[in-house]
């Protein structure tokens, strides 16, 4: 279950509140929140940070006896979207064993109208000399670059076994 969308609920400040669209209710969760986060892990329920606040996201990663989800989140040093999961608390999905599935909305992945499945996963380098259709020479890679895709970028924050593929499967293209 996500905790909020986009408004503030009676236990949880949304990512508006990091836009300055929405005032901060909480400051994070608050004191019924803590109490739906505990109910949630007692029955064994996923808890979703994918549309809350940074606050929120540091308090449920701190509090929840159990890993949580991003179900649709990129991340904020590649694209400052509010919506997307800033490095510091990468950092902590890898401490909780949490995960953060990557959005494929084009405002979350490039900040701009369009973007294509190499900014969300994309290679680390590029690609030269041989490995065409029939060629029996593999292919090299010529120059290695850092990388610049949202899965990587998470994969070298918080590691491999914490990032997926997410979408928010509502029409988006």
């Amino acid at each position: 279950m996500t905790l909020t969308h986009s408004c503030n609920t009676p236990w949880a400040d949304n990512w508006l509140v990091d836009t300055g669209d929405d005032p901060p209710l909480h400051n994070g969760l608050s004191s019924f929140g803590k109490m739906v986060l505990a109910e949630m892990n007692r029955l064994g329920m996923i808890v979703d940070l994918a549309h809350v606040s940074v606050e929120t996201m540091e308090a449920v990663l701190n509090l929840s006896k159990a890993p949580v989800i991003f179900s649709h989140s990129s991340a904020f040093s590649l694209c400052q979207n509010r919506r997307n999961v800033p490095d510091d608390v990468l950092k902590m999905v890898a401490s909780t064993d949490s995960l953060v599935m990557i959005n494929f909305y084009n405002n979350y992945v490039t900040c701009r109208d369009t973007a294509t499945l190499a900014d969300v996963a994309g290679e680390a380098g590029t690609w030269a000399g041989g490995g065409g259709v029939g060629d029996s020479v593999p292919p090299t890679l010529l120059i290695p670059c850092a990388p610049t895709d949202h899965m990587d970028h998470v994969k070298k924050v918080a590691g491999a076994q914490y990032v997926g593929f997410g979408g928010d499967y509502d029409g988006v293209t």
